[in-house]
């Protein structure tokens, strides 16, 4: 009975020697928002963070970021003092120019007061400071037509706005009522939100992503635009969200209204 006993003691040790030890603070990092794995330059990207310590208590969290261009940065470093630590952290994404995409690694560390600590990295791809896409050639009528003569702008392609669904139709060429149809109105408008903004200086042939978007925020934007002329740059977006510019390369208002038309090229992000 004593050697049984004996046995059981042993056994008892051994197994309790074989458990990991269980750590003094716990930490669990996830995404709060719906952009996945793989994010666009200049934005939030929302992180959910929960720390706790069953026998001491969260002292401190941090976060560093870590990245091929910038080397290690601090994102944040906070101090607390409670058994549990849950919240929301917005991060901003970076634009970076030294490549098209970019990983990244965000790496979290929580303390407990005793200096005991744990980590946890989440990886990420950023879109870098790439030129933007052109769209080339593209034709849109006079509104008096029955032509294409709006743009829906998630594939750049032209539209019938008499005939299209309103919530395609980005950008239109407007013609107010009791107005000569001869003449082409040289003003657009949106059905889906779109504001624009004139910028004649932007340096088309060099767009890239970050550039339109300063660009985009810096300008002043108008839900429709006129007296289009010639080599007009036109910026478009919505809120602060820049979408692409456009360049007028040629206006045709001929004889009648059948052929008058903008001749455009779209630079999209």
């Amino acid at each position: 009975m004593k050697r049984t006993y004996l046995i059981l003691i042993a056994v008892t040790l051994l197994l309790a020697s074989c458990r990991k030890p269980t750590s003094t603070v716990n930490l669990f990092i996830s995404r709060a928002d719906e952009y996945g794995n793989v994010v666009s330059g200049d934005q939030y990207i929302l992180f959910h963070i929960k720390a706790y310590s069953n026998s001491d208590v969260v002292s401190r969290i941090e976060c560093k970021s870590f990245d091929a261009e910038n080397g290690i940065q601090d994102i944040f470093d906070t101090l607390f003092n409670a058994k549990q630590v849950e919240f929301d952290c917005p991060i901003w994404t970076q634009y970076f120019t030294t490549a098209e995409n970019m990983k990244v690694k965000y790496t979290f560390t929580a303390y407990a007061s005793n200096g005991e600590s744990t980590t946890q990295s989440v990886h990420i791809q950023v879109k870098g400071n790439v030129p933007l896409v052109p769209y080339e050639n593209i034709i849109m009528y006079s509104a008096c037509t029955e032509k294409t003569n709006g743009l829906s702008l998630e594939w750049v392609t032209p539209v019938i706005v008499q005939t299209a669904d309103t919530t395609t139709i980005d950008v239109y060429d407007y013609h107010a009522p009791q107005t000569d149809s001869a003449l082409l109105s040289r003003q657009w408008r949106s059905m889906t939100g779109l504001e624009f903004v004139r910028y004649n200086d932007f340096n088309f042939p060099a767009a890239t992503v970050k550039y339109l978007h300063d660009s985009y925020l810096a300008g002043n934007k108008f839900s429709s635009i006129g007296n289009l002329t010639l080599g007009d740059i036109i910026l478009v977006g919505r809120g602060n969200d820049a979408i692409g510019v456009f360049q007028i390369q040629n206006i045709y208002d001929e004889e009648g209204f059948e052929n008058d038309r903008y001749e455009l090229t779209f630079k999209k992000i």
